[in-house]
């Protein structure tokens, strides 16, 4: 499964117009789930308009930083990489996981793992009695929920 989704600008402002999602700031929040996402803006290579794929980023999504970072020139749906000129598809990566830490970090510590509540034993199978299969879990969950949410939507 993947860390990162990324979702078009174009069905951003679908989904938008129908009342389905919120945008505040770099936040997408799924209004019937009350799920949030952090965005960091992207963009999707499409195809070729000049040159040769030297670079390999057809079908890839790279983030507008790591454009700067490559010295991609980008401007609206087009990226230009040395002699090589691309269509891109401007959007955002969805991170839930980004969110969920940036909440967790704000948050008191739990106890250390390994110090088992009283009449416990540490380290036991159950899932629900480990924060960190916990976490993961609720990682997969959110993942799950917001590809479906793609899924049916698009």
């Amino acid at each position: 499964m993947a860390d990162y989704l990324f979702v078009p600008q174009s069905v951003l402002d679908k989904w938008s117009e129908q009342g389905r999602i919120e945008v505040d700031g770099n936040v997408l929040t799924i209004l019937g789930e009350q799920k949030s996402f952090a965005l960091t803006s992207a963009v999707r290579f499409i195809k070729m308009e000049a040159g040769e794929d030297n670079a390999g980023l057809l079908a890839k999504v790279k983030t507008t930083d790591a454009l700067k970072q490559m010295g991609a020139e980008h401007y609206m749906e087009s990226v230009i990489l040395g002699e090589s000129a691309y269509q891109v598809q401007q959007g955002f990566l969805a991170d839930a996981n980004a969110l969920r830490r940036a909440a967790a970090a704000s948050q008191p510590q739990p106890p250390k793992p390994g110090a088992a509540p009283a009449g416990k034993p540490a380290g036991g199978a159950n899932p629900s009695s480990n924060p960190q299969a916990a976490q993961g879990e609720e990682k997969g969950d959110d993942q799950d929920m917001l590809e479906q949410f793609l899924l049916d939507n698009l």
